[in-house]
């Protein structure tokens, strides 16, 4: 026998490396099909129609200067593939007031903002919309409704 063949045959070492490549590829794709397992589904986007403001259909409102005055605003939610949302929280703000709801199975929510109030030397306020709902990015409209 040869020389080399000896050394080949006494030393185990060699076939340490082919082993522990293999070992460290399979811990490597646990790891990484755990990693990928925790990643939440993709968001979708929200879509907010303003049905009515005081009864009257549009974006505005109107309410007298220095009375405080409660702003009622019928909507209507959907996602982006135009299906309703259930459940979602809306707050609107403004005019030193605040109102809330939640969408129905329609996508349907009537949100009323007691005591809007304007001031005197002002000409209009913007309420502001938030839409939140569970798989959904936050809807936020920093002046979804005029009030004049």
């Amino acid at each position: 026998m040869s020389k080399t063949n000896r050394c080949i045959r006494r030393n185990d070492s060699g076939m340490e490396l082919p082993i522990n490549i293999v070992v460290m590829l399979v811990v490597g794709m646990v790891a990484l099909a755990a990693l990928l397992a925790i990643i939440p589904e993709s968001k979708k986007n929200l879509v907010v129609e303003i049905d009515l403001v005081d009864g009257n259909p549009g974006v505005t409102g109107d309410i007298a200067n220095g009375v405080p005055t409660d702003v009622t605003v019928d909507l209507t939610l959907y996602d982006s593939d135009n299906n309703p949302v259930n459940g979602a929280s809306i707050i609107m703000s403004g005019g030193g007031s605040l109102g809330s709801a939640k969408t129905d199975a329609s996508g349907q929510a009537t949100v009323t903002v007691s005591d809007v109030f304007i001031r005197l030397n002002q000409d209009s306020i913007d309420l502001k919309l938030v839409a939140k709902a569970n798989g959904f990015y936050d809807y936020t409209d920093e002046s979804a409704i005029l009030i004049t």
